[in-house]
């Protein structure tokens, strides 16, 4: 386990947690866009935001958005001429806000939105030409359980999350699709997803990358933030696209 993100994940779910009463806007992309209760959003919109105009929508008929939240990478894909987009997610309120963004934007005949356990909610023979999930890439001991529907947007136990999305993934894929996970180094665990990846049958790569120093102190006052600055006191944090090819 990677343990500055373990910290930095607990606190931002503790944080999440107790804002999640909150229904607000916010701007992000140049829109304006909802935010339900009980969904994951505030600081967090930023690489959502890197992301979703990351992706690439040339020749896509077909998308699919894992873990929606807001719907901000499926309304932008609809917006940029992907006709088909299914949103999933297993939070209901995240699925209620997407369509409330799908509807606002002027997408809702193009954007569908499910409850879902992964997969689940998906026909058996529905594939996809790029599938996408800003994963939960905390991890944390295998078999700890969730406490809130919050929780499955920030931590993985034991990554068995992403095993069960890739090998579902490589059967989800049409020839040539291409599979998209949000991620960060600094803050998930790199090695283990390779591991999970290369069992799918998937190599991992960076499409692209926005990272910066911020000083220790301003993180927090755990000494897992000291241990782990840089002898300037910074840490390095990173949000990454990466691309994972059969």
């Amino acid at each position: 386990m990677n343990e500055l993100g373990l910290v930095m994940g607990q606190e931002a779910y503790a944080a999440a947690v107790a804002q999640q009463d909150r229904e607000l806007e916010f701007t992000l992309l140049g829109r304006q866009w909802h935010q339900l209760s009980g969904v994951l959003g505030g600081e967090y919109n930023h690489a959502t935001g890197l992301f979703a105009s990351w992706l690439p929508h040339a020749g896509v008929r077909r998308m699919l958005e894992m873990g929606c939240g807001c719907g901000v990478a499926s309304v932008v894909a609809a917006l940029e001429g992907v006709p088909e987009v299914t949103a999933l997610d297993i939070n209901p309120a995240a699925v209620r806000t997407t369509e409330l963004n799908a509807r606002r934007h002027g997408v809702a005949d193009r954007v569908r939105a499910r409850v879902s356990d992964l997969f689940a909610a998906v026909p058996p023979t529905d594939s996809f030409d790029l599938i996408f999930w800003n994963s939960p890439f905390i991890e944390t001991p295998p078999g700890q359980a969730h406490d809130s529907d919050l929780a499955y947007h920030f931590f993985d136990p034991g990554y068995t999350l992403h095993q069960r999305f890739l090998t579902e993934s490589a059967r989800r894929l049409t020839p040539g699709g291409r599979l998209f996970l949000g991620f960060s180094h600094a803050m998930g665990n790199a090695g283990r997803l390779r591991e999970v990846a290369g069992a799918a049958g998937f190599t991992v790569r960076t499409y692209r990358q926005e990272a910066f120093d911020v000083p220790a102190a301003e993180l927090g006052s755990s000494p897992v933030y000291a241990t782990h600055a840089d002898a300037a006191g910074q840490i390095r944090i990173d949000f990454t696209l990466l691309e994972l090819r059969r």
